[in-house]
């Protein structure tokens, strides 16, 4: 694949036919175009200034059932930035507290995740079918990659639960060129059979670093025709239809709004993430779309029919950036 040419919105549609043209915009693909806040409410949302540690691994949030899976026996940690740790540098995006998230081991600790946890008498009732999150989050001004061929897992809009943990989605930051702040972004999926697609990605994306950013997803929940859109600072990124989001036979999922999981080769600690505003509903809000604001030489690749759009641009082999959950990491509460 060519990284310098000009700006393109790639959609991919069957038979794997490619469309490019540099007129075109993503907003174009928006169907909405007024903001979250006009009298849509949510079925849970929280600022965090009132939340507090239940244990290493609960939030004392009320409303939800969440859980920090830490994937091992230490080396992870969650925190309530500006209650149990001030970190220098960090302010959060409202009020005086948000939720750390690090990783210092990863030889103890395969990954750090912030699920939601989905299932009758939790948020399942309340939710249904469809599922949209809003959240805030904030990377270090100098977070990158540590390692060639590296992957970082920033969120799983939907995930099933045991004992299969299919399908789920996921969305990957990329750094081609560590010596570099370079970045892509991929959506990618492994459906109920276990099959792996990359679905969309953008090359050359403007991580936002040392700044809160907003991450909104909407998830429909079907077998077969289910729908995953994802917007960062209201620009839809991706848009995927006709995809397995749920497996009928299992009943309980999950969310994941905020992660650090990575590859094994990388040995740099820690990385972390902080969390703050974090919004539920069950139902698509309006999004307040922005125009495509990427550097001239990006590359955007769109999947709308998702389920045929094979990982033609995918440069990391799919059984390491979408290794299914061992034994070993398995969540303790699924």
């Amino acid at each position: 694949m060519n990284y310098s040419k000009p700006l393109s919105v790639v959609v991919l549609l069957l038979p794997l036919l490619i469309l490019s043209s540099p007129q075109v915009s993503l907003v174009n693909i928006s169907e909405s175009s007024t903001s979250p806040a006009n009298g849509v409410t949510p079925v849970f949302s929280t600022d965090f200034e009132n939340v507090t540690r239940r244990s290493p691994n609960l939030l004392n949030s009320g409303g939800i059932q969440d859980l920090f899976e830490y994937g091992g026996r230490g080396g992870a940690r969650m925190w309530m930035e500006g209650l149990d740790r001030e970190t220098p540098g960090i302010t959060c995006h409202s009020g005086s507290r948000c939720v750390g998230m690090e990783l210092t081991d990863i030889a103890e600790s395969r990954r750090n995740e912030f699920n939601i946890i989905i299932r009758p008498s939790n948020l399942e009732d309340l939710i249904g079918n469809e599922l949209f999150v809003s959240v805030w989050l904030y990377l270090p001004a100098d977070w990158r990659l540590h390692s060639a061929y590296d992957w970082y897992e920033l969120a799983n809009p939907f995930f099933t639960g045991g004992p299969t943990y299919l399908p789920y989605a996921a969305l990957h930051i990329l750094q081609p060129d560590i010596t570099t702040d370079v970045f892509n972004l991929d959506f990618d999926v492994r459906d109920i059979s276990g099959t792996i697609r990359t679905l969309g990605q953008i090359v050359n994306y403007p991580l936002p670093r040392g700044r809160w950013f907003n991450l909104e997803y909407f998830v429909f929940r079907h077998p077969t025709e289910g729908i995953v859109r994802v917007w960062i600072d209201g620009t839809l990124l991706f848009n995927v239809n006709h995809l397995s989001t749920e497996d009928p036979s299992i009943t309980s999922w999950f969310t994941t709004p905020a992660k650090i999981y990575y590859d094994p080769s990388d040995k740099f600690s820690p990385y972390r993430i902080w969390v703050d505003d974090l919004a539920i509903y069950n139902i698509l809000v309006p999004v307040s779309s922005s125009p495509i604001a990427f550097p001239w030489e990006s590359t955007i690749l769109v999947a709308i029919i998702g389920v045929t759009a094979l990982a033609v641009m995918n440069r990391i082999p799919h059984s390491a950036k979408l290794s299914p959950k061992t034994s070993d990491d398995r969540s303790r509460e699924l």
